[in-house]
């Protein structure tokens, strides 16, 4: 693989240990007077017989301290006024340092991960006994982790003192992005951009969908990465249409579109691209056609995102365009070219289907709308996890109509999915599925894209995708 136009992994940036002892207190501000708040890891999963997966550490432990290992839990506490800071983690253990790595100890969770005392985890139990006694509210999320939850479980009940969730605080802070994680999330993206561009000069057709996700993966941990920030979905032909196809065996045939969408996760944070090409490298004219219009639409919910909108504005910005656009392809009504006109076509196929269901008549068909083709949402939040967190209440789960504000992280993902059995489409469109995702941060003029490395527009993928053509050539002589 030609290396040199990829990212150094000598440039990312690291979290300043500062920014943790900053957490620390503003959480421990934001929690009600004489609390204590436990956060606890994640456990270890098992993959097969005695091998595990590769660890990796919860998100809000990791976003409290960075630390990094298993069986490890955090107290924090409030209580008088004083903030304090009690880490516990695994002992150091020569016999098991030898098969499973170096630990970091009571010596070094205190020295490197700004806790003010540091203990055993078997000294965990002791420890939650004393502090929730003291304590007059309990801040804890159950469903962690079975080993913590159970010792817990046993100390609150004997103490029944006020339980709160955890998370509501903790996520709220995590939803706004700081400087530095955004300097981070920069260079998680330029690492994955990276690795979509190494993808487009290296597809061929009678390639293979591993052997594309070989490259993306390589470039991650060439540069450094953690590692994938999700499993990589490399979807040639009608295989894209499976909105999470993660298979990756088939072969790439020649006139096929190849979905991409697979990111790294650098220092604990994710990205996430979405790029759709052709194998051959040249798009066939309705293939451009359908990828111009999501290209359209992409571009429309880029620019509404910005300060004082919200994700549904962007996911309504992006279905406008993709609704027109259907419309003027025929392949929906001009019915339902609205958004109030697909309500009413949906609404009228409720009640003629529980009719029909009712008389034991024939079910009608369902209308022809834009969820026919597109039946994902257009934005997630980003950050320490790739569907990052960002509630807006019990009336706004997923947090789509939160006002947007400078530091909130999301995708902006539009597309389109036509499988090659469905005969209410043109033949030429059948077997076609296009999405394409950026990683956009809000900021104070308005957003900043922060995965524009990786080219979209059809005639600059054509001419990375030529060039790696002449690469391919030039390599067999």
């Amino acid at each position: 693989m030609d290396t040199s136009h990829l990212v150094s992994s000598l440039t990312g940036p690291a979290m300043d240990k500062s920014l943790y002892a900053a957490r620390l207190a503003e959480f421990a501000l934001r929690l009600k007077p004489n609390s204590i708040a436990v956060v606890v890891s994640n456990p270890e999963r098992t993959r097969s017989n005695d091998t595990e997966f590769e660890y990796r550490q919860s998100s809000d432990l990791l976003y409290l301290t960075g630390f990094p290992e298993p069986e490890s839990a955090l107290i924090v506490s409030n209580v008088g006024g004083k903030v304090t800071s009690h880490l516990f983690v695994l002992p150091k253990d020569r016999k098991r340092e030898v098969w499973t790595g170096i630990r970091h100890g009571i010596e070094g969770a205190r020295k490197n991960f700004n806790c003010d005392k540091a203990f055993t985890s078997d000294q965990f139990a002791t420890a939650i006994d004393s502090a929730v006694a003291r304590a007059e509210t309990v801040y804890y999320k159950f469903g962690a982790s079975a080993h913590f939850d159970a010792q817990f479980d046993k100390v609150w009940k004997a103490n029944q003192k006020p339980l709160e969730n955890v998370e509501e605080i903790l996520h709220e802070m995590r939803l706004f992005k700081s400087p530095r994680e955004l300097e981070i999330m920069r260079h998680a993206a330029r690492i994955s951009a990276a690795a979509h561009v190494e993808a487009m000069r290296l597809c061929a057709p009678g390639s293979t969908e591993y052997q594309v996700e070989a490259v993306l993966e390589s470039v991650f941990r060439f540069n450094g990465a953690d590692g994938t920030a999700y499993n990589s979905i490399v979807a040639g032909g009608n295989n894209a249409v499976i909105l999470h196809y993660t298979t990756n065996r088939d072969r790439l045939k020649d006139g096929d579109l190849l979905l991409i969408d697979a990111a790294c996760e650098y220092r604990g944070y994710a990205s996430d691209i979405t790029r759709t090409f052709p194998v051959s490298g040249k798009f066939s004219e309705p293939q451009r056609i359908l990828y111009q219009l999501v290209l359209d639409s992409q571009l429309a919910a880029i620019r509404a995102s910005k300060p004082g909108n919200c994700l549904d504005d962007v996911h309504n910005a992006a279905c406008r365009v993709l609704r027109q656009g259907l419309a003027k392809l025929g392949l929906i009504s001009r019915d339902v070219v609205t958004l109030a006109g697909e309500r009413r076509a949906l609404k009228r196929y409720a009640a003629d289907h529980a009719l029909a269901k009712k008389s034991g008549k024939a079910l009608p068909d369902e209308p022809i709308t834009l969820r026919s083709f597109y039946m994902h949402g257009t934005s997630h939040w980003i950050g320490l996890d790739v569907h990052d967190v960002g509630t807006g209440g019990t009336r706004d789960p997923r947090g789509k109509k939160r006002e947007l504000k400078p530091g909130m992280c999301f995708t902006v993902e539009p597309g389109l999915y036509f499988d090659k059995n469905d005969k209410r489409v043109p033949k030429q469109f059948r077997g076609i599925g296009i999405r394409i995702e950026d990683d956009i941060a809000i900021t104070e003029k308005g957003h900043d894209v922060l995965t524009a490395g990786v080219p979209k527009a059809v005639d600059i993928i054509e001419r990375i995708m030529d060039h790696g053509n002449v690469i391919r050539m030039n390599a067999k002589r």
